[in-house]
């Protein structure tokens, strides 16, 4: 399947995957996109995960200037007498970067001499000497040297790879362990990763806060809102290269691309059937297990697959009639 940038839908090209930690850069290209255009970029939201090499340029010189831009202001504020920069944190800062989290940042609450409201405060005096960037902790600035040295102290116990940080190191990890420390309040499941754990909360609590603009439809993640946006605009971004075919999701893209290639992934663990969807695989696997999860509600009849109870339930409607 053809790869395709995320910034400009270029479709060939020495593309790089945005959440793979490069030894050259301090933070994430996602977490760059994120920061610099206010969208949203998570694994798994079903939009591109490449980025062709003019983009990735683009993506750390905007970075780069957006953090001069604060270092220069800093400066600034601090001419003229201000012992910080002004920077005001919202919800959003907080939850949408990976890179501030890991970086366990502090700020000082001071109050504002023009509202009297509160207003948060962060002093980056550690500067780095091989770039522009400056952190808050020195301890910070030591791990951030590494980008540069190429020094990789943190090895996986599991497999060849290592990292510049131990929270990098311990992320990984868990892709081998399938640890799951962030456990839900309200429910019995657990999470590898605090945001998916955040996501996850709003099915308990119901908030959707992504409005679509076009319709009274809301959603709890905003890759979610970008698909359905599509069904308003027409757009079908993911093109087939074998025929005319064209999707709104990439994964379903990826499920039509196995028509061609044939490419059977999920395997039945009973039989030596395999399918080209996971869903396919499931509804399969009630044929070894007996499992009915669907219930009739108008008699005590259960059935393996939706389409029967729903054929169970129109014969109960003509008798009615």
């Amino acid at each position: 399947m053809e790869e395709i940038c995320r910034v400009c839908n270029t479709k060939s090209g020495a593309f790089t995957n945005i959440f793979n930690d490069r030894p050259t850069l301090e933070t994430c290209i996602a977490d760059m996109i994120e920061q610099c255009t206010g969208y949203e970029v998570r694994p798994g939201d079903l939009l591109p995960e490449n980025i062709c090499p003019a983009c990735l340029e683009d993506a750390v010189s905007a970075f780069n200037l957006k953090s001069t831009c604060e270092q220069s202001h800093k400066l600034q504020f601090q001419a003229m007498g201000v012992r910080t920069v002004k920077y005001n944190l919202t919800d959003k800062d907080w939850s949408g970067s990976r890179s501030d989290k890991s970086n366990n940042m502090e700020t000082d609450a001071e109050c504002s001499q023009d509202t009297g409201a509160k207003t948060n405060y962060i002093e980056r005096p550690y500067k780095c000497f091989h770039c522009s960037q400056s952190f808050q902790h020195k301890s910070h600035l030591s791990e951030h040297i590494r980008t540069h040295t190429g020094e990789l102290p943190y090895r996986c116990s599991y497999c060849s790879k290592s990292f510049t940080i131990k929270s990098k190191l311990e992320r990984h990890t868990r892709t081998h362990t399938g640890e799951r420390p962030y456990q839900c309040s309200h429910c019995a499941k657990a999470f590898s990763h605090d945001g998916t754990l955040r996501i996850h909360i709003r099915t308990h609590t119901g908030e959707r806060p992504y409005l679509c603009p076009h319709c009274p439809m809301s959603f709890t993640q905003n890759s979610e809102l970008k698909v359905h946006i599509r069904t308003h605009t027409g757009e079908r971004p993911y093109n087939c290269s074998q025929c005319s075919m064209s999707y709104k999701q990439l994964a379903h893209l990826q499920i039509h691309t196995r028509s061609h290639t044939g490419e059977r992934p999920y395997q039945c663990s009973h039989c030596s059937k395999a399918f080209k969807q996971n869903i396919e695989l499931k509804v399969h696997i009630r044929t070894h297990t007996g499992e009915r999860p669907y219930t009739c509600t108008h008699c005590s009849k259960s059935f393996a697959h939706n389409v029967s109870l729903k054929r169970h339930i129109r014969a109960h409607t003509q008798k009615n009639c």
